[in-house]
């Protein structure tokens, strides 16, 4: 058998080391180096998941301050509107109304009582075109120029106009026909615009009708006594409801 040379020697021992060094850093050093990735990793997540519920205990006080104050301020909100009512509470509290102004109801018909949207307004700019959507309020104003005749005249205001949608909340639609003074009645609509909770949606007035008598003859005759005696108003309430 023929000795290796020096060189050979030298070429297989550098062979050697190379492989040697090789798979000790492909078996020993890389998975070495990946599993230190992951503890470190593993690490770095768990310090933050403590910072964070450090954060989230520390800021509990403050948490539970700011829904309190949510609360109470939900609840100031909600107390100037009425609660849910029933056919029944609506009847009740417009009945009451009408009294407190001397006013006397008549009929008493719930157009509906559900959830309904409420539209929000924008104000209106001479630069918008009016359309169809533009939010109007009709208020009839019966004049008579003679004791059979009478005119109705009807004014549009179109100071808002509908942006869209508002929220939902329960309504409740009330038709009404009252008599009283047209005094009284107007202190009835300074009323209600001053509360948050109902408006008035549209509103017609006549002077009543009074019964007069000629010998064994009756007949009823129209008077035109809108700012002096009783008249007959036909009135639409809207009352806006939460629950509480």
């Amino acid at each position: 058998m023929k000795k290796l040379t020096k060189r050979e020697k030298l070429l297989i021992y550098t062979l050697g080391c190379f492989l040697i060094g090789f798979f000790g850093i492909y078996f020993v050093i890389l998975p070495s180096f990946s599993s230190f990735q992951v503890v470190n990793d593993q690490v770095s997540e768990a310090q933050f998941t403590k910072e964070s519920m450090e954060m989230a205990i520390d800021a509990i006080p403050s948490t539970m301050q700011t829904r309190d104050d949510a609360t109470a301020s939900l609840v100031t909100l909600k107390a100037p509107f009425q609660p849910k009512l029933t056919n029944e509470g609506l009847d009740m509290l417009l009945t009451q109304l009408s009294l407190d102004y001397s006013l006397s109801p008549k009929v008493l018909a719930i157009e509906s009582n559900e959830l309904a949207r409420v539209a929000t307004f924008t104000a209106y700019t001479s630069d918008e075109q009016p359309s169809a959507s533009v939010g109007t309020e009709d208020t009839t104003l019966d004049t008579t120029a003679s004791t059979d005749a009478t005119t109705d005249t009807t004014t549009e205001s179109a100071d808002a106009a509908i942006s869209g949608e508002g929220p939902e909340t329960w309504a409740g639609v009330v038709n009404m026909e009252l008599t009283g003074t047209q005094t009284n009645f107007y202190r009835l609509l300074d009323a209600v615009a001053a509360r948050p909770d109902m408006i008035v949606s549209t509103f017609a007035i006549a002077p009543e009708a009074a019964a007069t008598t000629a010998g064994t003859t009756s007949t009823t005759n129209t008077t035109a006594q809108l700012n002096g005696g009783n008249i007959s108003i036909n009135v639409t309430f809207t009352v806006y409801m939460v629950e509480k």
